[in-house]
């Protein structure tokens, strides 16, 4: 069975409203992950979830606090040498290429002074 993952932006104003056609991605898995981003000097949530580089098709990452996200495994996300994504509160990240095979998933705490707990919500497309 095939799965599709499509990213799309808009952009509304009080002028006008721009819509783009988006992009599509197909994939044989998919993987949707909700779990709690930690109050702020917690610790970090372990998500299971492993996938390849090469099977990797897009990844949707969308919490509602500020944390940092690790992809254990991944030495390169999106063109950049890292292995972590740091999210702001209410946008969503989106993950095309990786180099490295992710074996796990790790949430780290809410990255602001005193900040509360929250969740993360966490889509996965690849195929294995």
């Amino acid at each position: 069975m095939a799965f599709t993952h499509i990213f799309a932006q808009s952009l509304v104003t009080p002028e006008e409203q721009l819509v783009d056609s988006g992009t599509s991605y197909t994939g044989d898995t998919v993987t949707a992950i909700n779990t709690t981003v930690a109050a702020n000097g917690g610790g970090a949530n372990a998500v299971a979830v492993a996938f390849t580089a090469a099977g990797l098709q897009s990844m949707g990452l969308l919490a509602d606090v500020p944390c940092v996200v690790t992809l254990t495994g991944a030495t390169v996300i999106n063109g950049v040498t890292i292995g972590t994504v740091t999210l702001v509160a209410g946008a969503i990240f989106h993950v095309t290429s990786i180099t490295g095979n992710v074996t796990a998933i790790s949430v780290g705490a809410n990255t602001t002074g005193s900040g509360a707990a929250g969740t993360i919500k966490i889509n996965v497309l690849f195929n294995s």
